[in-house]
């Protein structure tokens, strides 16, 4: 889950942060700028970071009319507060171009899938002219208004920002004091920029204390009283983090009667999927705290089926508290479940074979080396067998739980989650149906797919993943061209090929690109080249480019010349 600090650096941002109005005391900390504040909060995040979240990718940018891109994504966290030392102050705000800037980097780097954070620190300067914010919000309101009207998405105008076209949550760090009339007002035009565009986000503002003698606490002194100081953006840049860091902490189950169980954490924290059905109702669901592994498959059978999310599963050593047996919640299977383990959990000194001594009501206290880690298991034993866990997320959601390696000498546990339903991995059916291969019956196939007797579908398909296959496919169609006339019919066959995977991927560029192709070769061809191939391969040019050739039922057929004979 990567994160994006934006610092304002706009000259605003080098005030000095005032004092209160009646002598603030020895609290007082005279000189501060908001630009030190800022940078404090900055290294407040990355502290947190470096505790909780060290695979958290970070990059810094600072803006002002303009924006810079200090540090990209990294995990070095001390590159950026080095590079913090090294910012300059520039002019006025325009919030408006840096937003354009990071929705554009985030999907360059990481795509439109992954979710985001991006965190604004600002002192709330609303800019002035074209880029102020209050414009911002009017063309926002504009461009909203003329999209339902005419029912699709009108054009953008150049850096025009309407939203983030990726899942994201943007936060703005605001620095200032609510009695200031100006900070007020920029604060809520912040508040109604989240609120027009639609974004998932939030504005936070500090509780300032009062730092005089007389009012040491400042809970109920007056505003005017109250002051902006490192101690309160501390406690506001902290409750940021905690908010938008928080871990999910979850208990992974494996095995029957006498399973296993740990602690653990899924990072990043999975976000709750919203499915629309056909009568347009929402319904939205998060994964439980308790996953079960409901049995295992091979990552052949697999394949790689759609995914929702992928995540990293981390065991949670402060988290591997023993179930107590009087715990209320739990039901007769598991309290009895509780009392086997402590049971067999006991030195041999302290009566654990003939129950004698004394017995810890909670179960006895075991350290970390002794306790069973089923992280430690499933990830040994996936990686050796090469299988993967079904594991149940919640009610009717399933994911996978196998080894990754992103490196020949780490790998990881990892976590990927299914769209919710019974069936949504074709080629395996219904997840209630699966069993172990012990109940298949005499001469059935238990492997997957299941391959039928007579295939519904051609063999002759056509694959761009890689550059290289959509290269060597229009290779082929020239080779056939310069040997035209003998080649005529395999010539107009590929091309056909072509034409229509393009349209059916919606690559109608590739239409226009293969034209010009076409015409560049007709006007290179030699002497020694046959009539036919510079007549065709205008002919080839010129359909092409031909509305009526976009359907995918259309072919295209050899131009008759005097050279081919075609009748």
């Amino acid at each position: 889950m990567p994160t994006i600090i934006a610092v304002d650096v706009s000259l605003s941002m080098t005030r000095p942060v005032p004092v209160a109005a009646s002598g603030a005391g020895p609290c007082a900390e005279d000189g501060l700028t908001y630009h030190q504040l800022a940078v404090q909060g900055v290294h407040s995040i990355l502290d947190y970071l470096a505790k909780h979240s060290r695979l958290e990718f970070v990059s810094l940018i600072v803006y002002s009319s303009l924006y810079e891109v200090i540090v990209d994504f990294t995990r070095d966290y001390e590159s950026i507060q080095q590079a913090l030392h090294k910012i300059e102050h520039y002019d006025k705000t325009s919030l408006e171009n840096v937003l354009v800037a990071v929705n554009n980097m985030s999907k360059t780097h990481w795509g439109s899938q992954n979710y985001c954070q991006i965190i604004f620190i600002t002192d709330c300067g609303v800019g002035m002219g074209p880029s102020s914010l209050k414009n911002t919000i009017i063309n926002l309101q504009n461009y909203k208004a003329q999209s339902s009207s005419a029912g699709v998405k009108v054009p953008l105008s150049e850096n025009q920002w309407v939203g983030f076209s990726y899942p994201s949550k943007l936060t703005f760090m605001c620095l200032g004091n609510l009695a200031d009339t100006a900070f007020k007002f920029g604060s809520k035009l912040y508040q109604q920029l989240l609120d027009v565009s639609g974004q998932n986000g939030q504005i936070f503002i500090p509780k300032l204390k009062s730092l005089s003698i007389d009012d040491p606490i400042g809970d109920d002194g007056d505003e005017f009283n109250k002051q902006l100081n490192r101690k309160c953006v501390q406690e506001l840049f902290e409750n940021m983090c905690e908010q938008n860091y928080k871990q999910f902490e979850a208990t992974l189950r494996c095995g029957g009667y006498f399973r296993l169980e740990g602690a653990i954490i899924i990072w990043p924290a999975p976000l709750p999927y919203t499915s629309k059905d056909l009568f347009g109702s929402e319904t939205t669901k998060i994964i439980a705290r308790k996953l079960e592994v409901c049995g295992f498959i091979s990552l052949s059978d697999i394949g790689s089926p759609m995914s929702v999310s992928r995540h990293l599963i981390l065991p949670r050593s402060d988290g591997d508290k023993r179930i107590s047996a009087k715990d209320s919640n739990l039901n007769l299977e598991e309290k009895l479940e509780s009392d086997i383990k402590g049971f067999y959990a006991k030195p041999d000194g302290s009566g654990g074979g003939g129950g004698g001594g004394d017995n810890d009501d909670d179960g006895p206290s075991v350290g970390d080396a002794t306790r069973e880690s089923v992280c430690v298991l499933l990830h040994g034993a996936l990686k050796v067998e090469n299988m993967a866990a079904l594991v149940l997320l919640n009610d009717n959601w399933y994911g996978f739980i196998y080894s990754y390696a992103d490196s020949k000498k780490k790998s990881n546990l990892m976590l990927n989650v299914l769209p919710p339903g019974n069936d949504v991995v074709p080629w395996l059916g219904d997840f209630r149906n699966l069993g172990n291969l012990d109940d298949a019956f005499p001469g059935e196939n238990p492997s997957f797919p299941i391959k039928a007797e007579k295939r519904s579908y051609s063999q002759n398909i056509v694959v761009w993943i890689r550059q290289a296959g959509l290269q060597s496919d229009i290779q082929k169609v020239l080779r056939h061209a310069k040997k035209l006339p003998e080649k005529t019919q395999h010539f107009y066959k590929e091309l056909n090929r072509i034409r229509r995977a393009a349209l059916s991927l919606g690559f109608v560029e590739l239409l226009e690109g293969l034209a010009h192709i076409f015409d560049r070769e007709a006007a290179t061809l030699g002497g020694s080249a046959s009539p036919d191939s510079g007549i065709q391969l205008k002919h080839a040019a010129n359909e092409l480019r031909k509305p009526c050739n976009r359907d995918l039922k259309a072919v295209i057929q050899a131009l008759p010349t005097k050279y081919n004979q075609i009748a």
